[in-house]
C-alpha cells in the first residue's frame, strides 16, 4: 500500500472502526493507516475485513465484531491491546438501514436496527471509556446520518429513530467524559455509504449507479466544486479532524457533511441552475 506515513496526523494512536469491511468504514481505516495510526477493523464480514485488513498492511488488524455483542467488544479491545496497544480513538460507524412504513416495520426489524445502530455504539463508549480515562484522553466518534436530524417522508422509522438517539447519546456521553479529556462527536452525512441501501434496490440498479446517486444527493443545495472527489472521502476527511488532536476543541458536536441539505431547500429552477 502506498501513502503510509509514520508522522501523519494520526501516528502514535490506535483507532478501533466499526463496519469496516466495506463503505464509509473501509474508507476511515484507510485514510487512518495513511495518516500513521494502527487500526483495528471491526465487522461481521468476516472474508472482506480480512482482504482489507490485508492490503492496509502490517498496521492493520481485522477482528470479528458483532456491535450488538458485549462479549465481541471485549474481545476487540483485547486484541487492539495485544497488537497495537490500547484504543485511544474509536469510530461507531456500523449501522444497518430498514426501509418501510410504520404499519409494515415488523417489530425484529425495528428491533435489530436499535441494536446495532443504537444499542452498539452504546456499547463501544461503555467498553473504550476506562481505557481512555486511564490513557487521560480520547476521541469518539459517531457516524449517525441526516435522517437523524430531521424528519423525512420515507418510510425510515427505525434508522432515523436510531439515529435521532445517537446525537442524544453524543451530547451525554460528551458532557460525562469531557472532564477525562475524553471528546464525543457525531458526523451527519446524507449520503456517505450508498452501499447500505444495496438490499432495497432492485438488482439491476450498479454499484456505480449508487453511487452516482450519493453524490447527486449530496449535493442538491452546494454547487459541486470538486467532481472528482468521492462522496466517502468528504466524510472521511471530516473524521479524521475530529479524530485528530487538531479537532481537539471539538466536542458534543454535531457535523453535517450533506452539501448543505440540512440547512433547508432550494426551489426546481434553483436545483438545475447549480448544475449548470
Amino acid at each position: 500500500m502506498t501513502g503510509v506515513t509514520g508522522n501523519g496526523r494520526l501516528a502514535g494512536k490506535v483507532a478501533l472502526v466499526t463496519g469496516a469491511a466495506q463503505g464509509t468504514g473501509a474508507g476511515i481505516a484507510e485514510r487512518f493507516v495513511e495518516e500513521g495510526a494502527k487500526v483495528v477493523l471491526g465487522d461481521i464480514l468476516v472474508d472482506k475485513g480480512e482482504a482489507l485488513a490485508a492490503k492496509l498492511g502490517p498496521s492493520a488488524r481485522f477482528v470479528r465484531l458483532d456491535v450488538s455483542n458485549e462479549a465481541d467488544w471485549e474481545a476487540a479491545v483485547l486484541a487492539a491491546r495485544e497488537a497495537f496497544g490500547d484504543v485511544s480513538i474509536l469510530i461507531n460507524n456500523a449501522a444497518v438501514l430498514v426501509m418501510a412504513s410504520i404499519e409494515n416495520t415488523p417489530l425484529a426489524d425495528y428491533e435489530r436496527a436499535v441494536r446495532i445502530n443504537q444499542i452498539g455504539p452504546f456499547l463501544g463508549i461503555r467498553t473504550v471509556a476506562p481505557i481512555m480515562k486511564a490513557a487521560g484522553g480520547g476521541s469518539i466518534v459517531n457516524i449517525g446520518s441526516t435522517d437523524g436530524v430531521f424528519p423525512g417522508d420515507q418510510g425510515l422509522i427505525a434508522y432515523a429513530a436510531t439515529k435521532w438517539a445517537l446525537r442524544g447519546m453524543t451530547k451525554v456521553a460528551a458532557v460525562e467524559l469531557g472532564r477525562y479529556g475524553i471528546r464525543v462527536n457525531v458526523v451527519n452525512p446524507d449520503a456517505g455509504n450508498p452501499m447500505i441501501g444495496r438490499p432495497f434496490l432492485p438488482p439491476e440498479v450498479s454499484d456505480a449507479d449508487l453511487i452516482k446517486l450519493g453524490d447527486a444527493m449530496a449535493y442538491r443545495i452546494l454547487k459541486r466544486l470538486h467532481p472528482e472527489r468521492k462522496r466517502i472521502d468528504e466524510v472521511v476527511a471530516m473524521v479524521l479532524l475530529l479524530a485528530s488532536d487538531e479537532g481537539s476543541g471539538c466536542t458534543g458536536g454535531d457535523y453535517a457533511v450533506d452539501g448543505g441539505y440540512s440547512a433547508g431547500t432550494v426551489g426546481l429552477a434553483d436545483f438545475l441552475s447549480l448544475s449548470d
